[in-house]
């Protein structure tokens, strides 16, 4: 006589563990993605924030302020370019690459700068983003696209 059993059979029982453990596997990977793409967006608004205090500290104060980007740190730095004083970091996601342009500059006392551009490339996104100051320093504009520009 056969019994019939109320339990899961062993191919039953991995083929639901397969399921739920391919599903964790999947979420895990998206959250983490979406986790760096939002530390990325955030990092757009503070590093315009610390640019006009960096603005800011140089009219106020009346020196040289220098900001710069240390890449193999993932950091931007602002001090004052007499004296060293720290004014303020900022960390960079570790998913945001900088790639070429200025990666260090001076604020004049007057709060211009030099016009310049960063490219940056996000390996979350897969975007470049093009950073560009103009009108000495004072707007600053950031494009996102999916292909390098030239």
């Amino acid at each position: 006589m056969l019994r019939k059993s109320s339990g899961f059979t062993l191919v039953e029982t991995l083929l639901v563990l397969t399921i739920v453990s391919g599903l964790a596997v999947l979420v895990t990977f998206q959250g983490q993605r979406h986790q760096s793409q939002l530390a990325e967006q955030a990092f757009w608004p503070s590093w315009q924030r610390m640019w006009t205090a960096g603005r800011q500290q140089a009219i106020r104060r009346q020196e040289m302020v220098s900001i710069k980007i240390e890449p193999d740190r993932h950091v931007v730095r602002m001090q004052t370019v007499k004296g060293h004083q720290p004014l303020g970091h900022l960390k960079i996601p570790q998913t945001l690459q900088w790639r070429q342009g200025g990666s260090g500059w001076v604020i004049y006392p007057s709060g211009a700068a030099t016009a310049l551009w960063i490219e940056w490339h996000s390996t979350a996104s897969h975007h470049w983003f093009y950073q560009t100051f103009q009108l000495g320093g004072a707007i600053f504009y950031v494009e996102a696209t999916k292909t390098r520009h030239p």
